[in-house]
């Protein structure tokens, strides 16, 4: 068995801790969009990402690079979106290469209503993990 330092063993802790809480908030509000909205929170980070954006488009690749995944998996969440609607893709008249990604005006008016959602219960999850014994601590120093 590998014996571990203390500062090791502390950082071991806080990676534990972090995943903890980072994983709680990801599921609950992975659940409440799908419930409510009929959406994940990768397709709700994508479509927030790409407000933040505008009035720039994407290319696919950044996309997948800012939100932290693979581009097959960014191209089944844009496919879901498009069949709602909510993004448009198309080629790029710089490079027919690229594949380019950007809302519509369906998918800005309906994420106003995921992002109160959103907003809201990413309160609420926080309020829950902060009396959490685990998680409290982590989230206190956190939030300072």
């Amino acid at each position: 068995m590998v014996m571990l330092s203390r500062q090791q063993e502390q950082d071991l802790g806080l990676w534990r801790n972090l995943f903890k809480l980072s994983s709680y908030v990801a599921q609950t509000l992975e659940r409440r969009l799908m419930r409510s909205h009929g959406i994940g929170l990768t397709d709700y980070m994508a479509l927030d990402a790409m407000r933040e954006r505008e009035p720039k488009s994407y290319r696919m690749q950044e996309l997948a690079d800012e939100l932290g995944v693979n581009q097959s998996t960014l191209s089944r969440v844009a496919t879901r979106l498009e069949k709602g609607a909510l993004v448009e893709r198309y080629t790029s008249e710089h490079d027919r290469r690229c594949t380019m990604i950007r809302l519509t005006d369906t998918g800005r008016e309906r994420l106003g209503e995921y992002t109160d959602t959103f907003n809201a219960e990413l309160h609420t999850a926080l309020e829950m993990a902060a009396v959490s014994p685990d998680l409290a601590p982590l989230l206190i120093k956190i939030r300072s």
